[in-house]
């Protein structure tokens, strides 16, 4: 992958977007879901600072997070499609973290992108749409001078 990303954000949603699995005109949004379709990633929280280096030149290299959920909401489906539904997530996270990740600018990289679960039903409101959901967490560094 040729392209450079301002954020680990922008990097992943074009990962995802690349998912061989994703059927002709299907997108991830960022943060944005329809509310009777759709599919997007949303971020849990902000970045999370897990080390920090320093360096006797004043380098610094911090290992970070950012945890993220991979969204798939549709109308009520039987019991067999939301059997697919879950190993269509699954699967969408099995082949995010085998790609090589894309690069990113001012001193970043991803290190590793891994699910933190399985894929699972969120709330399902009275008007029988189901939203499935799956943690998953990108770990990147950050090196500054």
């Amino acid at each position: 992958m040729d392209e450079r990303y301002d954020s680990v954000a922008g990097a992943v949603l074009a990962l995802a977007n690349g998912f061989p699995g994703l059927k002709e005109g299907q997108r991830f949004a960022f943060a944005s879901l329809d509310e009777g379709s759709g599919l997007a990633l949303f971020p849990v929280e902000g970045e999370a600072t897990e080390e920090v280096h320093r360096s006797v030149t004043g380098r610094i290299r911090r290992i970070c997070s950012w945890d993220f959920q991979a969204v798939c909401r549709t109308g009520g489906p039987d019991e067999g499609r939301r059997q697919a539904m879950a190993d269509w997530l699954d699967a969408l996270g099995r082949w995010m973290e085998a790609q090589e990740a894309p690069a990113l600018t001012e001193g970043r990289r991803i290190l590793s992108l891994r699910r933190a679960g399985m894929p699972r039903q969120a709330a399902r409101p009275a008007d029988r749409t189901e939203t499935w959901v799956m943690e998953m967490t990108a770990r990147y560094e950050i090196n500054t001078y």
